[in-house]
């Protein structure tokens, strides 16, 4: 136990960049304690565990979990770059196993889509576009746009959690079980929704077309060759998903203002424009730098890559984490979870918790 958690307090000290003396400083004693208990001289008591918790941005458990402890059956599209964020590993490993046990603690099956293997676009065009297809169908949709890709997903059983993380470039990532089933985590800090719908699609399509190459451990290195070919078929595989080929010609016929095509197909402008250039309708960067010359000219500012051409959608039509939200609350009815950790996942107060309760129950149909 001294071994595990000196290895761990130096793990997520030096991704801090803490040196001893300013932990020390943190949590009010002296470097020498860290020092020993950084090499498994002496043991943290429970009440310095957590202080050092805290500190660090982990939880108790976090602290005494060794390093190799993967979660069980869990396999992630893995990330290199997050070999230096130890501490959103280790996030990501709790919020996947709560959303797991509370999937368990109330009775619903678990959900995986059908896993088709696709590595490349080239000369998989067609085949792609069909899986989009295909999984539409298993949503129940046919070739109409996708009112709300999150809620539609979280009703046939995808574990999907949108949070906000200041990490530059992440926009998301999925790890799957056989027998726990399939999750996608969205980062929505300060990305518009229709980037986060495009994650998410983004996901499903590794989900379907790599899920045999996925990792036990989220920090994994491979060639950046294969990383790219693996990118292009999942950014393929969500243009498809998210503005199937019939829909779009048919609306091409009516209409070709991006900004009405967008809007019927509720996407990000650039997904309309690589999808009008794959069937060699338009030249992407021609038309985008068009785009972004009329924006300059009538808002006197530059439209970034992380931008949306307005009208944007809004986030209060796209509520988060729905589905966990009520898994909670279930688990909460049944006696699965308590009131405090209810509280606790909510990220509120107990009684603020009750008064929540109070309201759900006055209105509640017997």
């Amino acid at each position: 136990m001294k071994e595990t958690i000196a290895a761990n307090l130096i793990r997520y000290r030096k991704s801090l960049r803490l040196s001893q003396e300013q932990l020390a400083e943190i949590v009010g004693m002296t470097r020498q304690s860290i020092n020993n208990y950084e090499n498994a001289k002496t043991l943290p008591d429970s009440k310095t565990l957590s202080a050092l918790a805290r500190a660090l941005g982990v939880t108790l458990d976090d602290l005494l979990r060794p390093e190799s402890e993967e979660l069980p059956n869990f396999r992630f599209r893995a990330h290199a770059s997050f070999g230096n964020n130890p501490q959103f590993v280790a996030q990501v490993l709790r919020m996947l196993e709560t959303y797991n046990t509370l999937e368990q603690a109330v009775g619903l099956p678990p959900y995986t889509p059908e896993s088709t293997p696709c590595y490349q676009v080239e000369g998989n065009e067609k085949r792609i576009a069909e899986i989009a297809s295909r999984f539409r169908r298993c949503l129940g949709l046919g070739e109409a746009p996708i009112f709300n890709l999150f809620e539609t997903v979280e009703e046939i059983g995808l574990k999907v959690l949108r949070v906000p993380y200041l990490i530059k470039g992440f926009f998301g990532l999925s790890a799957c079980s056989d027998a726990q089933g399939a999750f996608v985590l969205i980062n929505s800090h300060d990305i518009t929704i229709e980037r986060q719908l495009f994650t998410l699609a983004h996901e499903i399509g590794h989900l379907i077309l790599h899920r045999n190459e996925y990792h036990n451990a989220l920090i994994e290195e491979g060639t950046k060759e294969q990383d790219k070919a693996r990118e292009n078929v999942a950014d393929f595989f969500a243009g498809h998903l998210l503005v199937p080929q019939a829909e779009l010609e048919r609306m091409y016929q009516l209409t070709t203002n991006i900004v009405k095509l967008k809007q019927h197909f509720r996407v990000s402008y650039q997904v309309i424009l690589t999808r009008l250039a794959q069937m060699e309708i338009v030249d992407y960067a021609k038309e985008k730098a068009k785009i972004c010359a009329v924006y300059k000219n009538q808002y006197s500012s530059s439209l970034k890559n992380t931008m949306e051409l307005p009208p944007e959608l809004k986030p209060e039509g796209f509520p988060e984490n729905e589905r966990y939200q009520q898994l909670i609350w279930q688990a909460l009815k049944l006696g699965k979870i308590s009131e405090m950790k209810a509280a606790e996942l909510f990220d509120i107060t107990v009684e603020k918790l009750r008064v929540y309760r109070q309201d759900v129950e006055i209105y509640a149909i017997s």
